[in-house]
């Protein structure tokens, strides 16, 4: 690999997680969470995927875009943001505050 091609290796979590929405109760879902360092930012940012949510929640339960969620994992707990949905109806998520997995 040469230096053009190098590219930071993302960290991140996947598995069970709790996740909260609103003043629903937390529920357990699968999640696939990944970061990096974003050297142009100066910060570190994560994204991932909610798996079953929909199922969990209930239709009635409002998970459009720009709704905030909370998601708990065996290394803390953070702030995301529902960005949109696959094609599998699984939520994709962007980070608002420190993931709540290690960074290495």
């Amino acid at each position: 690999m040469n230096e053009h091609e190098e590219e930071e290796e993302e960290e991140g979590y996947r598995g069970p997680a709790d996740v909260v929405v609103g003043d629903r109760p937390p529920v357990t879902v699968r999640v696939q969470l990944a970061g990096n360092f974003e050297p142009i930012s100066g910060r570190y940012v994560w994204h991932g995927r909610v798996r079953t949510l929909t199922d969990a929640l209930g239709a009635d339960t409002d998970l459009s875009a720009g709704t905030e969620l909370r998601i708990t994992g065996p290394e803390g707990t953070a702030t995301a943001r529902i960005t949109g949905v696959d094609l599998w109806g699984s939520h994709l998520v962007d980070g608002v505050t420190p993931p709540p997995f290690s960074r290495v």
